[in-house]
């Protein structure tokens, strides 16, 4: 099976196929069914992949942004570059809407997704809107890393991208710095949690 990775300038959701673990019979019928569903809820074309590397975690993979909407593709890559954000951050909270259509089903984001969520919690925990951000680090974690994501090492830079096939087990983990301070994000799934970084 052919495994996208998320590329600068594109935000993928994936969803977790709820029809898998049910009957083995029909699980290949009601697994097609599940996915056409998406496409009409969504109005979205969604492709199979497989989340779990080494145990298989099937789900459906869908494309919110590309380059289609530049502004948020450049908001994107300006960010992972860890250049600092002063314009145009009521983009990020578009983008946040839009991932939110889709929590009412099991998701996983790849990096970008996930900052957008890191930044959403980041907004939330200043009380507004900062007037410049910037992406210090970034690494992804694994879901059984000891220790608390508030004092996990984020390395020395910007991570690339994990694999699709691994996101099932990856927690985002950032570092972000917005007007002057200073927070730690980590982002599994749909769930943000941040901290000032003392």
């Amino acid at each position: 099976m052919n495994q996208p990775t998320e590329t600068s300038g594109q935000l993928f959701v994936i969803v977790i196929d709820e029809t898998y673990g049910g009957d083995e019979e029909t699980w290949e019928a009601d697994s097609e069914r599940y996915r056409r569903q998406l496409e009409q809820e969504f109005e979205a074309v969604f492709q199979e992949v497989n989340v779990g590397p080494g145990a298989d975690i099937p789900a459906f993979l869908t494309e919110v942004i590309n380059a289609r909407v530049p502004l948020w593709s450049a908001a994107l890559v300006t960010f992972f570059a860890g250049k600092r954000i002063k314009e145009n951050l009521d983009a990020w909270t578009e983008m946040a809407y839009a991932l939110r259509r889709f929590f009412a089903r099991p998701i996983i984001l790849a990096r970008h997704g996930a900052a957008v969520l890191a930044l959403e919690a980041v907004f939330d925990e200043l009380g507004g809107m900062p007037k410049v951000v910037r992406l210090v680090r970034y690494r992804a974690g694994h879901l059984e890393e000891d220790g608390s994501p508030a004092q996990a090492d984020l390395g020395d830079g910007i991570e690339e991208n994990p694999p699709t096939l691994n996101l099932g087990y990856v927690v985002h983990l950032f570092e972000i710095e917005a007007d002057g301070v200073f927070f730690r994000v980590s982002v599994d799934g749909k769930r943000a949690q941040v901290w000032r970084s003392a």
